[in-house]
This record gives C-alpha cells, structure tokens and sequence, in this order.
C-alpha cells in the first residue's frame, strides 16, 4: 500500500502536450490571419486623400473626395500646399487655409458637425 508523499505514489495524469501544440497552431495561424487582414485595409486606404501631406499630389476622384498620386502622373491635378488638423468643415471653407496664398482649394474630410483634417490645395499647373 503506497500514501501520498512516498516514492512510487500515484502521480495525476499529465495533461496532454497535442493540447498546448494545438492552441499554438491556432494563435499563429490567427496572428496571421489578423495581420493579412490589416495589410490589406491599409493597402486599400494608403492613397485615400486624408492621408495626405504637404507636398502630395492629389486628383480629384468624384465628389468631395480626392486621391493620392504620383506627382509626376498625368492625373496629378492638385499639389498638397498644407495640412491641418482639427478644424470644421465650417472652418476649413472660411479660414484653414487663409495662411497659405498658393491654396486654390480646400479639401474637407471628417465627420459632419466635428472636426477633421483639412487639404490646401494648389494646382499642379499640367
């Protein structure tokens, strides 16, 4: 007869190693799900116009809503003079740009009755 404590005890059952393999190929395979999905919406939305800096060029890709591209494209319409952060759509119509003369026009993109980002907008001259 054998008590706990000595040698030759009964030991519990180990728990299984396929279990802890498992949980690791799913993660990973998750991980990798997760991340194929974030490349893609960020590939998806990198030329998107409010991700725009000074000294971008945009085109205009329907209404109320511009484009990143090569400066050197043919579609280059419009050169990104400014950006600025935080103003209404109120704001930038009447002054986000006013500090920048070159600013022909004014890009708008946020949610109507907060603040968003503000695109000054020069022609390209092509």
């Amino acid at each position: 007869m054998t008590h706990t404590g000595e040698p030759g005890a009964a030991q519990p059952p180990a728990a299984p190693k396929k279990s802890k393999r498992r949980q690791k190929i799913v993660l990973t395979v998750f991980l990798i799900v997760v991340a194929a999905v974030l490349a893609l919406v960020w590939a998806a939305t990198r030329d998107n116009g409010e991700n725009a800096q000074a000294g971008n060029c945009v085109t205009e890709s329907g209404e109320n809503y511009v484009k990143i591209v090569d400066c050197g494209a043919d579609n280059a319409t419009l050169k990104v003079v400014a950006r600025v952060e935080g103003k209404t759509q109120t704001e930038a119509q009447v002054s986000a740009c006013s500090a920048y003369p070159d600013a022909e026009q004014v890009f708008w993109q946020g949610k109507e009755g907060e603040t968003g980002v503000v695109l000054c907008l020069a022609k390209t001259g092509k």
